[in-house]
This record gives structure tokens, C-alpha cells and sequence, in this order.
């Protein structure tokens, strides 16, 4: 090979290396893959799963209060019962938490939990919303893609805490009663797996 086409040689392997490299660069720093979209979980049929929670929302370190009669029995699909207002009853597949807070009139996003007297906590300066599952941080954002599992136990909490704060604020959840968990029991809405749809049952399909 003459000494000028060695040289031109070498000067296109370089160039070919060169953009061969800015290629890999870009593909690897500049592209992002196609982010996989989780789905949110569609819910079952009445009957087709049974399982209870342990749900406490917290906010300002208080405890929410669901206790009154207004907010038990108000789906088949899940609920709370027996003025129980921290055993959550699921009745279907496809449950998840923010689902269950709409039969209560309920809305609850990774930045505002509203209620139904319109008291609103939503993310403001310090103040922020957090979940914890089983004792572990839980993200916010991905409560609508949760199916909670039988004997979860989980908090909402609305405030300035983080870390070993919000752990404590966990210690708020109470264990399932055994009657109910132990082994898991029929209740109201459990008896029927074929029943007739409540009246006014927010999550009955018109």
C-alpha cells in the first residue's frame, strides 16, 4: 500500500471510530428508551377475591377519622363495616387504594387528598403527601397501580414528616383483628357472590 493511501486509511478508520463513538454517546446519554406505562388495574367481579387491610390516613399527625356510618358498607366491591373504620374489605380483584377512597367520596392524588366536606391537604411547602406499606416507603404515584394485598398494612400521611417521622407516624396502624383475618371470614357483603347490586353503589357499572 502507498504511503498516501495508508494514510488515507487511517485517517477513515479514525473518522469512522469518531462517529461511531459520538453515535454511542447520543444512543446511550441523550436517547431515553420508551418508558413502560404501568396499567391501572381493572376490578373484578363481586367475589372474585376476598382480602382485608389495615388502612390509617393521617394528616398534621392526626388520624382521619372514617368511623361514621356514612362511610361504611358504601360499595360490595370493598369497604370498610361494623364501624370498623380501619379494616379495609376487598371483595374483588383489581382494588386498589384510591379506588376504594372514591366509594367514600374520596379523592386522593400524589399531591391532594380531598374529603368530602372538601378539606383539602394538598403538597404545600414542606407539607407533602406519603404512603408507607408493611413499613416501607411506598410511592405516592403508584397507589393507583397497587392491588393491596390481604393483611397489607398501610398508611397515608399528610405533612412535613420523612424518614424515621413517618415510620413513627406508621406505628398508628393497627394490626387486622384475628376474627377477621385469621382464617379470612364471610361478612356482610361477602356471603353472596352473585349479589344483588347495592343501591347507590359508586362503583356499580350503570
Amino acid at each position: 500500500m502507498k504511503p498516501e493511501d495508508k494514510k488515507q486509511y487511517i485517517v477513515a478508520c479514525i473518522v469512522a471510530i469518531v462517529i461511531a463513538s459520538a453515535a454511542a454517546v447520543y444512543k446511550y446519554h441523550f436517547e431515553k428508551p420508551e418508558a413502560i406505562l404501568p396499567s391501572i388495574p381493572v376490578v373484578g367481579t363481586v367475589g372474585s377475591d376476598h382480602a382485608h387491610a389495615s388502612l390509617v390516613v393521617m394528616a398534621d399527625k392526626k388520624i382521619v377519622s372514617f368511623c361514621s356510618s356514612q362511610f361504611m358498607l358504601k360499595s360490595q366491591y370493598v369497604h370498610f363495616e361494623n364501624n370498623d373504620c380501619y379494616t379495609v374489605h376487598r371483595h374483588a380483584t383489581g382494588v386498589t387504594i384510591p379506588t376504594f377512597f372514591k366509594t367514600l367520596g374520596v379523592d386522593l392524588t400524589p399531591s391532594c387528598l380531598v374529603l368530602p366536606a372538601s378539606t383539602r391537604y394538598c403538597a404545600n411547602g414542606d407539607s407533602h403527601l406519603s404512603a408507607m406499606i408493611n413499613g416501607k416507603e411506598f410511592p405516592i404515584e403508584e397507589l393507583p397501580y397497587y392491588e393491596f394485598k390481604n393483611n397489607d398494612h398501610i398508611l397515608i400521611n399528610y405533612g412535613t414528616e420523612t424518614g424515621y417521622d413517618l415510620k413513627f407516624n406508621y406505628n398508628s396502624v393497627p394490626q387486622i383483628p384475628l376474627d377477621v383475618n385469621e382464617p379470612l371470614v364471610n361478612d356482610d357483603f361477602g356471603k353472596v357472590i352473585d349479589a344483588v347490586p347495592l343501591v347507590n353503589d359508586p362503583m356499580t357499572p350503570n
